[in-house]
């Protein structure tokens, strides 16, 4: 089975609001990242990971995870159980237009996000209204039953936040971000934090799921592929995303993703 590489973005362009569905074994954007719209991400079964900037939550109930234009998020589930996720996102001037009672709403996704623990109830409500946004093609009425859904989030002040995810994985992890084309070395990554090597290594797995290793040769393959997809040569994709040769890039890609990326390439394009 080929895995679904497109991180960090929506096959189909949007502009104001876009609901997305997703149910698999992965995330879709299993690296530490951030985006220039709100998300609203309803997770509804899986046994999933969530790292924020200073916050952590590990569970496989129901949940929300908010995060405002931004802000840096991670999440992640176990491959081995199945993840559905329902996501909401919607641009700035979506609700902001609307007068300062309905941009107050927009703390609901706090400062550096916020993960909510929901009811199955709650959760099957949330499913309905955002299905009623979905269907919707007046705008107006699309606009105001999205503030509806954001009002009864606002009144669930329940955050989940069961352990405090330590400064240095978050800037681990956007280091990988800025630097993956370079040769990243845990010792000189850690004495850069500030901490041992053993204990980034210990942390980064257990907030993560992957050891630093791990995530450093997907988060280099997913920049890869997007290259080649854009019309790159092996040998350019693999300079510049971190591999001593094109040979290395591709046997990496097989191990990780069962298949050669011109494979993988060949059957996106089906």
């Amino acid at each position: 089975m080929i895995t679904d590489l497109d991180n960090l973005e929506y096959k189909k362009s949007w502009h104001e609001l876009y609901i997305d569905y997703r149910e698999g074994y992965s995330t879709n954007m299993g690296n530490f990242h951030m985006h220039d719209y709100y998300e609203i991400s309803l997770i509804l079964s899986g046994r999933v990971k969530v790292l924020l900037s200073g916050s952590a939550s590990e569970g496989d109930g129901p949940r929300l995870v908010l995060t405002s234009p931004n802000t840096p998020h991670f999440v992640a589930c176990d491959p081995q159980v199945l993840y559905r996720r329902l996501n909401l996102l919607f641009a700035p001037q979506f609700i902001e237009t609307y007068g300062a009672e309905f941009s107050a709403l927009l703390s609901v996704f706090g400062k550096e996000g916020r993960i909510i623990t929901v009811t199955e109830e709650q959760c099957e409500r949330y499913v309905e209204i955002a299905e009623r946004i979905k269907s919707e093609t007046d705008p107006v009425r699309q606009k105001l039953i999205s503030l509806y859904l954001l009002s009864l989030i606002s009144e669930t002040q329940k955050d989940e936040l069961p352990k405090e995810a330590p400064s240095y994985v978050t800037e681990a992890l956007r280091y990988i971000n800025e630097h993956f084309g370079e040769k990243i070395v845990a010792g000189e990554l850690a004495w850069r934090l500030g901490i041992g090597r053993t204990t980034l290594m210990t942390a980064f797995k257990s907030y993560t799921g992957s050891t630093l290793q791990e995530h450093i040769l997907r988060y280099r393959l997913t920049k890869a592929i997007k290259l080649l997809s854009c019309g790159e040569t092996e040998q350019a994709a693999a300079e510049n995303c971190g591999f001593n040769d094109s040979c290395t890039l591709i046997r990496s890609f097989k191990k990780v993703f069962g298949v050669t990326p011109a494979q993988y390439i060949k059957a996106r394009k089906r």
